[in-house]
């Protein structure tokens, strides 16, 4: 039951931040002998559900708002436990994130802070040795280079080409740091890169590492929170969550891969771990180090800029050389199969080596579309108005975008032809080709649908590393900082996909993931070999990637960011209406025209804004999107402009129809 205190005058009350997209804290009444703490979780009623909220501040009655001292206000219920699951440190940063990204503040500390009722043990499964191993000159020379900036809030970007030993470096640094009495936070970008990770620093430091990911249970996550919070742990490593935990004197942040997507989220709010670790270390005084082969282009920018200190490993650990690379032209091709007979042929010679080979092809599924032959329909979803994708083993049609599925029809619903053709190809159906022509080869596939069950991923690549596998087929995953010793062999297949997206980034992600993949061969004594097969022999993505060459990418690249005035040369802002009537969508953004040419002239010169207009995927998930974008040197005027749209939209028509997702620094405008 909800009580109200017969002497409101002498009632407690409760500010309390709530999961909910509302800017504004509840109030609640504190029962008499109700022991209630500044940050303490409780039980709350909030609109007759039973829901869990953060206690910010305590706040007797002649404090409160005039508005709220003449209503009954609902009881707290009961609080959650009787200890804290954060400290100042989480509402600061919480605080700090609403602020930047324009995020409601109690849903973003549930962003933050962990969900479980109730902490659980995260048993680990790797063996401690306390072993390190020794550095070589360069890696010596890179380590004393970041050392000179301890105590400070020091940027560094360590920039090496791949297989040159940066996980080496960064267990010399946690390891400094634990002999001063500090805390590291190791982030990483991908969750199937977690054990390969997590075994490493494991083997060294043993019950000081704590680990943190979506994947595991929310008991577990909680209870290597209260590791990290009690400073039981005092090494933590995971995916962009991880940038949250609740350290000890924190003194050190390393992003490895830091130019990976991944570390951006895609739901409010939509933060970037790289800007939350700068935010931490300039407020915690703490080292931070920004790692990769393949720099974000802005971080390479603001490095040359001594916005960073830069350092450089130019060299592969052990002095193993970059493999070497052969550009295939598909256009030459005269069998248009997926698979070409080069790759078949260095497929052949890789196993028969006792080598393993690894084969990346950017799209999942069994083809990338269906085709009526005989008038040409197609299958698009419903929900989004994209192609559905054909998964062959399941006979359905399914959408990557939103999940919706369908069985594959027996015949075309446009004509009643059942000559229906598949179009493109996907990872589903190269494992199912190199099935037919390799019958005794032992082939495995990972990709999203092959990952599904919580420890797929591992029980893959353990299979890689005892090779127990010959042929490894992946998308992006497979590309991203594994260490296998028997992949002497890299196929890419169709890098142009990639390059085709709409967006400002494709070209760069396309030099990235192709870098990254080659990077993948030949790591120990025997120098690797790889294959690109495109129809874009000679694009400088396709080229500079096969060289390895991050320096003449840049340089080129960084010309045309600056020609059209992209990232680094200036911030963006965007933001996306979406409603699932096009009708009431289109006259909503009719009217956010409106207000941008009569209200936000005071930013003439300090903004360009661009649109509204579609989005290039106009409808996903059964929504409509129109988007504005909005350019300028100055993040404070993105914030400022946002803002004030923000408050203004309120006010439109059918302004509660219209879903607004504001996104500061964007990495995708698709």
């Amino acid at each position: 039951m909800n009580k109200t205190d017969k002497n409101p005058l002498k009632t407690m009350y409760a500010e309390v931040a709530v999961n909910a997209p509302v800017d504004d804290l509840y109030y609640y009444s504190i029962p008499e002998g109700m022991d209630v703490i500044p940050l303490q979780r409780v039980i709350i009623d909030l609109r007759g559900r039973k829901e869990t909220g953060f206690v910010i501040k305590i706040t007797p009655h002649e404090k409160l708002p005039d508005k709220l001292k003449e209503l009954k206000i609902k009881s707290l219920i009961k609080t959650a436990e009787d200890f804290l699951i954060i400290n100042e440190n989480v509402i600061e940063t919480a605080r700090w994130m609403s602020g930047f990204y324009l995020s409601p503040f109690g849903e973003t500390i549930f962003t933050v802070a962990p969900s479980a009722p109730r902490p659980k043990k995260y048993i680990h499964p790797f063996k401690h040795s306390g072993e390190l191993a020794s550095l070589n000159p360069e890696q010596k020379h890179a380590l004393a280079g970041i050392e000179s900036g301890i105590g400070k809030s020091s940027t560094y970007l360590l920039h090496g080409v791949t297989g040159s030993g940066k996980t080496e470096i960064y267990k010399h640094l946690v390891k400094k740091m634990l002999s001063m009495g500090k805390s590291s936070i190791i982030l990483i970008p991908e969750i199937s890169l977690t054990p390969q990770t997590l075994e490493r620093f494991y083997s060294t430091f043993g019950e000081e590492v704590s680990i943190y990911h979506s994947r595991m249970t929310p008991g577990e996550r909680l209870g290597e929170w209260m590791r990290a919070l009690k400073g039981e742990s005092r090494v933590v490593i995971g995916p962009r969550s991880a940038v949250f935990m609740p350290v000890k004197d924190l003194g050190l942040i390393i992003m490895d891969e830091e130019h990976e997507n991944s570390y951006k989220s895609g739901n409010s709010p939509r933060y970037h771990a790289r800007q939350v670790a700068f935010h931490r270390s300039k407020r915690e005084n703490a080292l931070l180090v920004l790692g990769s082969a393949t720099p974000q282009l802005e971080s390479y920018y603001y490095a040359k800029k001594n916005v960073f200190n830069l350092i450089e490993l130019k060299k592969r650990f052990g002095d193993n050389l970059l493999p070497e690379v052969v550009i295939s032209d598909l256009r030459a091709e005269k069998n248009k199969n997926i698979i070409t007979g080069s790759l078949l042929g260095k497929i052949i010679e890789t196993i028969d080596k006792k080598k393993q080979v690894l084969l990346f092809l950017n799209r999942r599924g069994f083809s990338s579309a269906m085709i009526c032959r005989d008038c040409g329909h197609t299958f698009p979803c419903p929900n989004c108005n994209l192609s559905l994708t054909y998964h062959k083993a399941k006979a359905r049609l399914v959408c990557h975008h939103c999940g919706y599925a369908q069985k594959l029809p027996e015949s075309c619903p446009a004509c009643g032809n059942i000559d229906i053709k598949e179009l493109g190809s996907g990872t589903e159906r190269l494992e199912s080709i190199l099935k037919n022509h390799f019958p005794f080869y032992r082939i495995e596939r990972m990709d999203l649908d092959s990952t599904r069950s919580k420890n797929s991923y591992i029980e893959i690549l353990q299979r890689m590393k005892n090779h127990e596998v010959d042929i490894l087929i992946g998308t992006q995953m497979v590309a991203k900082g594994h260490d296998i010793a028997g992949i002497q062999f890299v196929g890419v297949i169709l890098p142009d996909i990639i390059m085709n997206i709409p967006d400002f980034r494709s070209v760069e992600r396309t030099f990235v993931l192709l870098t990254q993949v080659i990077g993948r061969a030949g790591r120990r004594e025997e120098r690797g070999e790889a294959e690109i097969d495109t129809y874009l022999p000679d694009h400088y993505a396709i080229t500079l990637s096969a060289a390895q060459d991050y320096e003449s990418f840049y340089n080129m690249e960084i010309e045309k960011r600056e020609a059209f005035a992209y990232p680094p040369f200036v911030r963006l802002g965007r933001v996306v209406f979406r409603c699932p009537d096009i009708a009431v969508l289109t006259e909503f953004t009719e009217q956010v025209r409106k207000w941008i040419s009569e209200e936000a002239g005071e930013f003439d010169g300090r903004a360009k804004i661009l649109g509204p207009v579609s989005c290039p995927l106009e409808k996903l998930k059964n929504n409509y999107r129109h988007h504005i974008i909005i350019k300028s040197k100055d993040a404070n005027v993105i914030n400022k402009l946002i803002s004030l749209l923000k408050n203004s939209v309120k006010k439109f028509k059918n302004s509660r129809l219209v879903y607004m997702e504001i996104d500061i620094d964007p990495l995708s405008l698709v």
